[in-house]
């Protein structure tokens, strides 16, 4: 199973057609964060952002720092699988 860092945001589900702004800003801020510890594929979908380390990436060192970024309501760390029973055990 891949290790994940789901983030929830805030306000930003409010903007209007200016929305996507303010998430290419948020990402950008994400990413910045992140390039100090490794390599991350951030991508969002849905009005959450997901954070999925790559070649080894320290996910507890971004799950600190993802912690202070402006705009995140909520955080917290999953595990990919598969959509079949068997895939969850």
């Amino acid at each position: 199973m891949n290790d994940i860092i789901l983030l929830k945001v805030g306000e930003i589900i409010l903007k209007g057609l200016n929305r996507r702004r303010f998430e290419q800003k948020l990402l950008g801020n994400i990413r910045w964060r992140l390039s100090r510890i490794g390599k991350f594929r951030v991508y969002i979908l849905q009005s959450a952002i997901y954070v999925e380390g790559e070649d080894g990436a320290d996910m507890d060192s971004a799950f600190e720092e993802l912690r202070k970024v402006f705009g995140v309501v909520a955080i917290s760390r999953a595990a990919a699988c598969g959509k079949d029973r068997d895939a969850i055990d």
